[in-house]
């Protein structure tokens, strides 16, 4: 049986070549695989809740049966908890906090399902959960029907709903809402959902009665009892091929003409995540939390409701700008979304009071500390988000004139990032966002991408993205002096349906959540954790609200080879003072190829077969500064040659 070692934790994996899903050859090993993939989104999701396992360890074709208790011969590591039972006073279940606990669980072979309350709190939902189910021959797309309409109802109340599909048959739409007793839930999901079920009879169902259900949508809103549990995002199910859970935009589910559109294997979710991300983060937030309306007012108009959501919108000023129609008013057929710069011919254009701030203009710059501080060592707390791997830039939206990318050093970055600066003129004008460009390739940030045009990138299928951490201004207002707490709320509310390559940066005001992503994420390149007191104002000249804790510091090293030619290297072969041998990462840019070359001539030798990296120029020693990476491969980047 092999043994494996996870995050410290040895793990015994059981029958990895064994073949759960005969359709697709889908092994229990390749299984295993997909959950670690994922881990970095799935795990704040089954983070503190419990979790009930629906086992199928003969694949979906044997016996699949579900369980609360501990499954026999569960770690003693492994955290869990007393929960509330019917049947006696409670019974011990796992909750999945980690890496290993979820390899482990994997190991099992079982979907993973989560109540909709935390463990902390029994009974206390802090989401609402309405399970669309079709019966034949309505499928996937009848509930995209219904979930529309139900999206639509939600936000009249105040509340935003995320979906997902089951993983099944049909879509799960999750709201997060300020924790409120299930009983409460279930009854305002109730109302929901025979209110909708009284206005589209010819569409959708509440009773499970079979007779029924035949080409309807069955509205299931008994998930939120206390007792119930749901799919969790990312989890795989028991079904004839691997389909996940997997988290969809409102775009795609109405842009789908048909239902196999809608069904993602844990072979797509790789694509998925690199485009898109965890589409349910917001999830996470407890500042995006609603309100459920009190006894009595499930099932009412929503009248007051939507006027507070409007209100909230008008504060911001955020309020997305509509895109051009061609039907409408002649023009090209501009893409709607957040990526299209286009306006409605004949508009007027916006004065330039709109744009409370130009660039060039200063920007917050973290101090280097070793230690993650505590959660209240900042002032009004503490909030930590992952280090980024780009460059940093500040984006403008500008109206009519082209958005500006400006780098620290004032330089528009805008014409060598064209796909990000159409995404920023799609953003209310006057609108100025900090962030980092990032990119992404082969599984891992790729910093050295950033210096090669947006063609060469694009023949390579390098992704990149501008991450935002915070918000400067929104139109006829500059917000620098607000309190961080209250910029990223406003950043939520402007982000809130944007797609990539706009993100919001992964952030958390849990140290415990934090120092797990900086272990999780550690192998693609994070460099670590950036810490800021959530009752900082954005004021450049004081570095005491912001800290930066690195993963990785400069080392001495030898270049003994290089990659591609004397005239031209691609990639410096170093020693390091351990005696490891480590190829650099990311390619020489053109500045380090120049400086390298110039100081290897005379000093390289003939190519030779290396046994790991290729064919390799050996080259006589030379000193240089590498920053080592805290990941699990040996990997370095390349910093400097050193002058002695």
């Amino acid at each position: 049986m092999p043994i494996t070692l996870v995050e410290g934790r040895r793990l015994s994996l059981s029958n990895l070549d064994k073949v759960l899903y005969p359709e697709t050859g889908t092994t229990k090993g390749e299984l295993v695989h997909y959950y670690t993939s994922v881990a970095s989104a799935l795990l704040p999701h089954l983070r503190d809740r419990p979790v009930s396992f629906v086992r199928y360890p003969d694949g979906p074709g044997g016996q699949i049966f579900v369980t609360k208790h501990l499954p026999p011969g569960t770690p003693t590591w492994v955290h869990t908890t007393e929960t509330p039972s019917k049947s006696k006073e409670s019974i011990r279940q796992v909750v999945v906090q980690d890496l290993p606990t979820l390899v482990w669980a994997a190991n099992l072979v079982a979907e993973l399902h989560t109540p909709q309350w935390r463990e902390d709190e029994p009974g206390m939902a802090d989401r609402l959960v309405v399970d669309l189910d079709p019966g034949a021959p309505a499928d996937i797309l009848a509930c995209r029907d219904a979930a529309l309409l139900l999206r639509e109802r939600l936000a009249a109340d105040g509340l935003t709903a995320y979906a997902k599909t089951s993983g099944s048959k049909g879509l799960h739409l999750l709201v997060p809402i300020t924790p409120t007793p299930s009983a409460q839930v279930t009854a305002y999901a109730k109302g929901l959902a025979q209110e909708l079920a009284d206005a589209h009879p010819g569409l959708v169902v509440t009773t499970m009665a079979k007779k029924e259900r035949p080409g309807h949508v069955f509205v299931d809103f008994s998930q939120n009892a206390a007792a119930k549990t749901t799919a969790s995002p990312y989890t795989v199910r028991a079904r004839p091929t691997p389909t996940v859970s997997a988290p969809v935009t409102w775009e795609e589910l109405k842009a789908a003409g048909d239902a196999a559109e809608l069904s993602f294997t844990i072979d797509d979710m790789p694509a998925r995540m690199d485009e898109h991300g965890d589409l349910l983060a917001p999830l996470l937030n407890p500042r995006r939390a609603g309100n459920i309306p009190g006894p009595g007012a499930a099932g009412a108009s929503g009248a007051s409701g939507a006027s507070g959501a409007s209100d909230e919108r008008g504060r911001a000023g955020v309020a997305r700008r509509t895109p051009a129609r061609a039907a409408s008013d002649g023009g090209s057929g501009g893409s709607s979304g957040a990526a299209s710069p286009s306006r409605a011919a004949g508009s007027s254009v916006s004065p330039a009071s709109t744009r409370p701030l130009d660039p060039p203009l200063q920007v917050m710059r973290p101090k280097a500390v070793r230690e993650v501080p505590a959660e209240d060592a900042l002032p009004g707390g503490t909030q930590y988000s992952i280090k980024l791997d780009g460059w940093r830039a500040l984006a403008f939206a500008r109206g009519d004139a082209p958005a500006v990318l400006q780098s620290r050093s004032g330089r528009d970055l805008a014409p060598d990032f064209p796909g990000i600066a159409a995404a920023v003129a799609g953003l209310p004008e006057g609108v100025v966002l900090d962030g980092e460009l990032c990119a992404w390739h082969e599984g891992r940030f790729a910093f050295g991408q950033l210096v090669r045009s947006a063609r060469a990138r694009a023949r390579d299928a390098v992704q990149v993205s501008y991450v935002a951490f915070d918000l400067l201004a929104v139109p006829e207002r500059d917000v620098r002096a607000l309190p961080l707490c209250e910029r990223w709320d406003l950043l939520h509310t402007l982000l809130a349906e944007a797609e990539p390559p706009l993100q919001i940066v992964m952030a958390t005001n849990d140290r415990a959540e934090a120092l797990s992503w900086r272990e999780v994420l550690a192998p693609t390149g994070v460099e670590g954790l950036v810490a800021k007191g959530l009752d900082t104002a954005y004021r450049p000249q004081l570095r005491r609200g912001w800290l930066k804790i690195r993963d990785a510091d400069t080392v001495d090293a030898t270049v003994i080879g290089l990659t591609g030619t004397p005239r031209r290297p691609r990639a410096l072969l170093t020693r390091l003072t351990d005696g490891t041998e480590a190829l650099t990462s990311p390619q020489l840019d053109a500045r380090q190829a120049t400086e390298v070359a110039a100081a290897a001539a005379h000093r390289t030798h003939e190519a030779v077969d290396h046994p790991e990296h290729g064919r390799i120029h050996p080259t006589d020693p030379l000193p240089a500064e590498v920053l080592r990476d805290p990941g699990r491969t040996p990997y370095v980047r390349f910093i400097r040659l050193r002058g002695d």
